[in-house]
């Protein structure tokens, strides 16, 4: 192996060209901060896009209108001052509402400008754009109101969910313009779908913002969600009794035939525990009266949550109508 070496001439040269280097880094550094010193010394006009700021809203009262989100603001002073504003940010425009009853239009003055406290010597000259503000002031109130879940849940074959499901809490207070709070109902949930579901559950579920817009704040953001699954099961209820309702109190009126039965299904807790009394069959006088000629008549059906029915017998009913000093007549 043949030895490499470096001639002497090269490796003075290679010395000298570092140095210089160096030299020269050296001396453009000094250069760059004695030009920044001198520039950031100097006095320059900038213009800023500046956040409009609305301070002292008045007790029970709602800012009820979209401000504009920035103003454009030219400053005068030396460059280091700029700086620090385009870097700080904190300039601000304050509209001061302590005073404002409903409705007021604020005519932007550079004295509305407040800089930042570390930009010494920063002058605003003038607004540029917009020239005005137009300030809109509601009465804030605050109601409760329901929450209904946006949910879908589906059960193996077999098994029912029994209703109502339960949310915790089942009601919200919102506070906002007045305006917009009272044409507000209800608040929904997200979406949610729960699938092959055989047991009882909860689950978090998430409040649906309002619009920004509507300037409607929610005490929660959230609500907790319960569900009862059981095993569905059928039942065959028989001699429920038929009563009418809403009946002149001089006739005495008995559907025929007096009693029906019916087939209930529901989850098997609620159904192993449901007694014939508690399901309630009737004929509301107030409606057929009008119509006494009919043939027959349905009987209405009220079932506890969570319990269906079906395959309804009979599905009509005469009446038997006995009336003070005359003979029973039948329709």
């Amino acid at each position: 192996m043949i030895p490499f070496f470096v001639p002497a001439p090269v490796m003075a040269i290679k010395s000298s060209l570092l140095e210089n280097l160096r030299v020269k880094l050296v001396v453009g550094a000094l250069a760059t901060l004695f030009w920044f010193a001198v520039v950031t010394e100097n006095v320059y006009e900038y213009d800023v896009d500046v956040p409009i700021v609305a301070v002292n809203v008045p007790e029970g009262k709602i800012l009820a209108n979209d401000l504009p989100a920035k103003a454009r603001v030219r400053f005068e002073g030396k460059g280091r001052a700029l700086l620090t504003l385009m870097f700080s940010r904190d300039a601000r425009i304050v509209l001061d509402l302590a005073n404002v009853r409903r409705r007021h239009a604020f005519g932007l003055k550079r004295e509305m400008v407040d800089p930042p406290r570390s930009s010494i010597g920063l002058t605003p000259l003038r607004i540029l754009s917009p020239d005005t503000v137009r300030v809109q002031l509601s009465s804030l109130v605050e109601k409760s109101i329901a929450v209904n879940a946006d949910v879908k849940i589906v059960t193996v074959p077999g098994y029912t969910v029994v209703q109502p499901w339960r949310l915790v809490p089942d009601s919200v207070a919102i506070s906002g313009p007045e305006e917009v709070v009272c044409d507000i109902d209800v608040i929904v949930t997200e979406h949610m779908e729960f699938a092959n579901v055989q047991d009882s559950f909860s689950a978090v579920l998430r409040l649906l913002p309002l619009p920004a817009s509507q300037r409607v704040r929610l005490a929660a953001s959230t609500v907790q969600f319960f569900v009862d699954v059981q095993k569905l099961i059928e039942v065959t209820l028989h001699e429920i009794p038929v009563r009418v309702q809403n009946a002149p109190r001089h006739i005495k009126i008995t559907p025929v035939p007096s009693t029906l039965s019916l087939t209930v299904e529901g989850g098997e807790k609620i159904l192993l525990n449901l007694k014939r009394e508690d399901i309630v069959a009737y004929i509301d006088y107030a409606r057929i009266r009008n119509d006494l000629a009919t043939a027959g008549h349905p009987a209405y059906i009220r079932t506890p949550n969570g319990v269906r029915y079906r395959d309804v017998k009979p599905t009509l009913f005469k009446l038997m109508m006995e009336v003070q000093n005359h003979a029973p007549a039948r329709h």
